[in-house]
């Protein structure tokens, strides 16, 4: 019989396997009989590898030379995204130090400058903007996540350093200034363009390139907002949409080594350092299914809202753009005059929002002014991000409704607690994204006791969302530059599309009783391809009536003029049921050379019309 098997890791795998695990058998009678020379001689093997390491340098000596190469790669990538994340946060407190009059926050430097320097300092910043452009000749709109995007799927990873540098630090110094924008698309860009740099710089191959800057983007939002969970499935759930495992540990690393840089160079602590809610009443947990699909369809109309305003400016003649920055800048500084909280990001109103301490009326007038400014600012050729104002337009909505709640049933949750189930929600409505949101939100407060009601209104809401608008803020501005992304893998059952996504109600029937003279007549007048279909008085299918099919009847000429169609019909042409998915329907036409087949009703065998080859292969499916 031959020895037990023994398991044996090789030291150095086969070029495309990460691991390779090889099953010996021990020479005959190895275990059994003590001494007895094997049959064999046995054939030297190379040193064993460890499956388990001390350190990670044991683990790097023992990957081979690509892999460890690749793994140092993605190690520098994290830290250098960690440190463009702290220059840029210190360029940001320093332009504020300058624009601003000192103070603790900035919503209250902003209170207490005088009402002219809130349009000037704005309006300068647009000016800025504007003179940066017309010396680049570049514009340098956008916020960051639809160009990384862009690059990964469609430019092999390739994005330009340099350009990137100069976008991300104006669009800092601009929201230092009152953009109402976000300061997290400068670090998303220039995390990606340093991943992208590095593996341009060495000639990795495109599927590493990309790999990077995934990971770079990744580790910018991570050091960004000091969540290495949250956005490290960000980056695999948006820029990737994918969880596989082989780009899970990547993104993980970066992730995580951007976010300790970041820790040690800035803070270390959650960004919003709020009360720890509860949403367990049963009160809460049922309005939960409703403020998921309410907030969920806000974000439709903020997504949208956001396209329709992007179209309008671009259609404006180019030498009006160049005025544009500065124009809608000093605007903004104009509602700010009576409005503060609209400058910025809005991190300080979100952390009153959350605090619970807006009145009804700034909640439910601050969010229309900030999606408006957002807008107007982005389309104006302003660059900067547009994830935090939705953090800004959840929380006062959310908030919002937590004080009707509050007001209603005194002593009920504090309306905080629905500020930030509302961040949550439209921050997943509008990417599409409901896990990361949910890592977000957590890590952005450090809250876990509202995770369960949570999860339920983020992924309601991001039903919602794409439900009534099928793009996100990231893919919508790529389908405005007409750059279409390849559908994502799914599971088979879940691309189940039935042939009536391609019936075609029109078909060529003839009554079963048609003399064969009248139908040799109608079935010649046909187009190519096109066949006729008998049917029943009350409209059941009985068959079809093929061309070819018809040279059978051919040599029994003498006895024609007594058949009639349902005698000729091409038992070999089996309709399809509706019902039929679209992939079955492929094999179908495989198998046959018509080019039509026809559809009925199952149960009543009622014809419904036809599916054509031609509609089938027009029609992606997947």
């Amino acid at each position: 019989m031959p020895g037990p098997a023994l398991l044996r890791c090789e030291e150095r795998p086969p070029a495309g396997a990460r691991y390779h695990l090889s099953v010996m058998r021990a020479p005959r009678g190895e275990g059994s009989v003590p001494n007895e020379p094997p049959s064999e001689p046995p054939v030297p093997q190379p040193p064993l590898g460890s499956l388990f390491y001390r350190s990670v340098a044991d683990f790097f000596r023992d990957l081979p030379g690509e892999a460890r190469r690749f793994w140092l790669l993605v190690m520098i990538t994290g830290v250098s995204a960690g440190f463009a994340a702290a220059g840029f946060l210190y360029l940001l407190r320093f332009v504020q130090g300058l624009s601003w009059p000192p103070a603790e926050s900035y919503l209250a430097a902003i209170e207490a400058a005088g009402p002219m320097r809130r349009v000037v300092v704005p309006a300068l910043g647009g000016l800025l903007i504007s003179a940066i452009w017309l010396l680049t000749k570049q514009k340098l709109s956008g916020h960051g996540t639809p160009g990384v995007i862009e690059a990964i799927w469609r430019k092999e990873g390739r994005l330009s350093l340099p350009r990137a540098l100069l976008r991300d630090a104006t669009s800092i110094v601009a929201v230092s200034m009152g953009a109402s924008l976000g300061r997290e698309g400068a670090l998303i860009q220039t995390g990606a363009a340093t991943g992208s740099w590095i593996a341009g710089r060495l000639g990795l191959g495109s599927a590493q390139v990309r790999l990077l800057c995934a990971c770079g983007a990744a580790a910018g939002i991570s050091a960004a907002y000091n969540v290495p969970i949250g956005g490290a499935v960000f980056g695999l759930e948006v820029l990737l949409g994918s969880f596989a495992l082989e780009l899970f540990g990547p993104i993980v690393i970066a992730c995580v080594l951007a976010t300790l840089v970041a820790r040690l160079l800035i803070e270390n602590h959650p960004t919003y350092m709020i009360p720890h809610y509860t949403l367990m009443t049963l009160r809460d947990l049922a309005l939960m299914p409703l403020l998921g699909p309410a907030l969920g369809i806000a974000s439709a109309l903020y997504v949208r809202g956001l396209d329709a305003i992007a179209v309008l400016f671009s259609r404006l003649p180019r030498r009006i753009a160049y005025a544009m920055p500065p124009l809608v800048m000093a605007l903004l500084g104009v509602t700010a005059i009576e409005f503060p909280q609209v400058l910025g990001n809005g991190y300080d109103t979100v952390d009153l929002a959350l605090l619970g301490r807006l009145p009804l009326g700034l909640l439910l007038v601050l969010p229309l002014l900030k999606f408006f400014w957002t807008a107007a600012c982005s389309s104006a050729g302003i660059p900067g991000g547009l994830f935090t104002p939705s953090l800004y337009v959840g929380a006062l909505l959310g908030g919002a409704l937590g004080f009707a709640v509050e007001h209603a049933w005194p002593g009920s949750t504090p309306g905080g607690a629905y500020a930030l189930v509302g961040m949550g929600c439209i921050l997943a409505g509008t990417t599409h994204a409901a896990v990361s949101s949910v890592l977000i939100i957590f890590e952005l407060t450090g809250n876990y006791e509202i995770i369960l009601p949570l999860m339920v209104a983020c992924v309601l809401a991001a039903a919602m969302s794409r439900a009534v608008f099928p793009d996100s803020i990231y893919t919508s501005a790529l389908r405005r530059r007409q750059v279409r992304l390849p559908e994502l893998p799914r599971p088979e059952w879940l691309r189940h599309v039935a042939a009536a996504s391609v019936l075609e109600p029109k078909a060529d029937t003839v009554p079963s009783t048609m003399p064969f003279d009248e139908l040799i007549l109608r079935l010649i007048a046909q187009e190519p391809g096109r066949d006729l279909y008998v049917v029943s008085p009350d409209g059941r299918y009985v068959g079809a009536v093929v061309l070819d099919s018809l040279k059978g009847h051919l040599p029994d000429w003498q006895h024609l003029e007594m058949l009639v169609a349902a005698d000729v019909v091409d038992a070999d042409v089996q309709p399809v049921s509706p019902e039929l998915p679209l992939m079955a329907l492929r094999s179908r036409f495989a198998e046959t050379h018509l080019e039509q087949l026809p559809v009925v009703e199952p149960g009543t065998g009622r014809l419904l019309g036809t599916v054509s080859k031609r509609r089938l292969i027009s029609r992606d499916v997947g």
